[in-house]
């Protein structure tokens, strides 16, 4: 079986099962957004109530509000995802015993009292005897901790009894207590049913939703997204019904060496599945005899990880944002943080078992740097294939002062896309790299528990980079800004000093490296220049912003109506009417409310006034945000009749 232990680490199945997880969760914000968000009526009266106060700042209070219960509305998709799979996981275990019409199995066979001993489980199992004989010798495990059951068919009791048990029926029993000692039963159980419900309960009803409505663009933006998902779901379920297989194979082959390389021999397909997912017993009994290919780290996962790390992440900042009174980077380190821990269980853990898995081999090599670059172009992925990004969201909900930009990435400049994809790709390549090296260094000292070290950092490398990274693309797609002034809108001197920390951290941890090929200096250098441009970057000044030209006059609408004015600021977008630092274009806009036949926008009028007055851009900012949160509400709700553009998602006929 090889000289490293495949249990040193978590097994392979267990990170796969989080992986699944974070990826259903994923995809359920979807149906969280096509079913509750885009209705807009389901927002009809709050918004009309905030719409009737008197003044601004009664206004955007009650706006807020709205906001934070609409902008965790999407929140509900996984939710529904789960109450279902909760439901169907507390009732299995019964119905699968009536099912089977199975019974407590009273007096073991000495062979099966022998196996359970030799599989050192800390609880006893349930031997049920089953009825039905659906295949011959046919064992599962089921139940829920810390009650598991092992059924068995009645052939396969059978084949356990008399002093002559036969040893294919010994090595699948000692195949079935490999997953209860490898503490995947629950876990796996909650996989399928969390993939079911995903299906039934979201994907499909969204597909059938979209498939109805009338305006198939914004349908077609959403379903080929959900689509994607969906079989990143599917593929992930399969390779965590592979991993456990091979788990319980190497968990049993440690009790019956002989037995279970006898039975995986034998070459008859154990259980028959409608699809491809379950591994043949060849493959089966090449991961046992060399578990080194099953503990390699998989570029597949890391790009899955990343993709469902990236709609997370973009789902969980806007909310995290409205909540709390923080900058917005620090909502995105927050966001980054909750999907770091999955994303480091999945992909650190698989570089770490693969450099355990093959010490003479060098730690980083090309698939450790591919996986890195999986990683990276997963999180870019992501971003692309968030809801918030299926389309011209801006126009449907308010979510920040720049909800009137649009937050697609296809908005974003081909130079700045280029400089974001760097940005990304880089900085994975560098996260995978570094955790092979400190594998390299800490395991001959430590051994696997090392690993309890280098997670925590690997975590917050993660959160700080893909936070940073995330709060960078929003900022591109809304304001289409140039790579020079994004970096330096993003790289503040406070946030280059947290990245130049971490960054030190991780050279420092590379300190136990010893040889000519691993020296700690061969990965400070190259950290040593990223803090020098880091630090160099913060301390350059803005790049100077181009003079606003002033809009063309048939930008700014001619009469006081609220509607064309609104109309004007959904149709042109936010360049017609300048840049928030840009005083003279916020004095033409205040003049401008002023004559507007909205009390509400009267009021935002003189603030931009007051603001280009003082020259304050944190009054025009709350001058803006009221601007466009008020625009929202007479765009969805208007009084009376109002010319309108194409709406970008449909409102009825659903």
């Amino acid at each position: 079986m090889g000289t490293a232990d495949p249990f040193a680490l978590p097994p392979p199945s267990t990170a796969r099962l989080r992986l699944l997880f974070l990826t259903v969760a994923a995809g359920s914000f979807f149906a969280g957004h096509w079913f509750l968000v885009l209705a807009g009526d389901a927002w009809r009266d709050q918004a009309l109530t905030c719409g009737r106060l008197a003044d601004v700042p009664a206004f955007l209070d009650c706006s807020t509000r709205v906001m934070l219960v609409r902008s965790l509305a999407p929140w509900s998709g996984p939710l529904l995802v789960a109450a279902p799979m909760v439901v169907a996981y507390a009732l299995a275990p019964l119905v699968i015993t009536r099912r089977h019409r199975a019974a407590p199995l009273a007096d073991w066979p000495a062979v099966v009292e022998a196996t359970v001993r030799a599989a050192g489980l800390a609880r006893r199992p349930v031997l049920m005897q089953g009825a039905r004989d659906l295949l011959r010798d046919r064992m599962f495990v089921y139940g829920r901790h810390p009650r598991h059951r092992v059924m068995l068919s009645a052939s396969a009791g059978f084949s356990l009894s008399g002093k002559q048990a036969k040893p294919a029926a010994v090595a699948m029993l000692a195949h079935e207590l490999g997953h209860l000692r490898n503490r995947d039963a629950d876990r796996s159980y909650l996989a399928v049913f969390a993939t079911v419900c995903f299906v039934l309960v979201a994907a499909v009803p969204l597909c059938l939703s979209a498939a109805l409505t009338m305006d198939g663009t914004p349908a077609r933006a959403v379903a080929w997204r959900t689509a994607v998902v969906t079989l990143l779901v599917a593929g992930t379920f399969a390779a965590v019904v592979r991993a456990r297989e091979h788990d319980a194979d190497l968990r049993a082959a440690r009790s019956h060496p002989d037995e279970v390389r006898a039975w995986l021999s034998s070459g008859r397909q154990e259980r028959p599945w409608p699809v491809p997912v379950h591994p043949s017993l060849a493959s089966r009994l090449r991961i046992l005899n060399d578990p080194a290919p099953h503990m390699r780290a998989s570029p597949g996962e890391a790009l899955t990880a990343g993709v469902a790390a990236g709609i997370v992440v973009t789902e969980l900042g806007v909310p995290l944002q409205t909540v709390l009174p923080i900058p917005p980077i620090v909502a995105y380190w927050i966001a980054g943080l909750l999907v770091a821990v999955p994303v480091v269980q999945v992909v650190g853990l698989g570089v770490w078992r693969a450099v355990l898995a093959e010490p003479a081999r060098p730690a980083v090599r090309p698939r450790v740097a591919a996986t890195g670059l999986a990683l990276g172009a997963g999180f870019a992925a992501g971003a692309v294939l968030s809801p918030r990004a299926s389309a011209a969201w801006n126009l449907w909900l308010t979510t920040a002062p720049e909800a009137a930009s649009n937050l697609t990435p296809d908005r974003i400049p081909l130079g700045t896309t280029a400089w974001l994809l760097a940005a990304v790709l880089l900085p994975g390549t560098a996260i995978t790299c570094w955790l092979a090296l400190a594998a390299r260094a800490w395991l001959p000292a430590r051994g696997p528990s090392a690993w309890r070290h280098a997670a925590p950092v690997a975590v917050a490398v993660i959160a700080v980079v893909s936070g940073t990274w995330f709060v960078a693309v929003r900022l591109a797609a809304g304001a289409e800004a140039p790579a020079g002034r994004l970096a330096w809108l993003v790289i503040t001197p406070q946030v280059a000093v947290v990245l130049a920390v971490l960054v030190l951290l991780c050279a420092l941890a590379l300190r136990p490296l010893r040889g000519r090929r691993s020296r700690p200096v061969v990965v400070m250098v190259p950290a040593v220049l990223l803090v020098t441009a880091l630090a160099g970057m913060a301390s350059l000044p803005e790049p100077a912003a181009r003079e606003a030209a002033p809009p063309p006059a048939a930008a700014l609408p001619d009469a006081g109506q609220a509607g064309a004015i609104c109309l004007g600021l959904f149709t042109t977008g936010t360049a017609a009417f300048g840049d928030p630092a840009d005083h003279p274009a916020r004095a033409r806009m205040g003049e401008l409310l002023r004559g507007s036949d909205d009390a509400l926008l009267r009021q935002v009028g003189g603030l931009f006034l007051d603001s280009a007055d003082r020259r304050s851009t944190d009054l025009a900012a709350v001058a803006w945000t009221a601007f466009v949160r008020r625009c929202d509400q007479i765009r969805r709700y208007p009084a009376g009749p109002v010319p309108q553009p194409t709406p970008p998602f449909p409102v009825e006929s659903w």
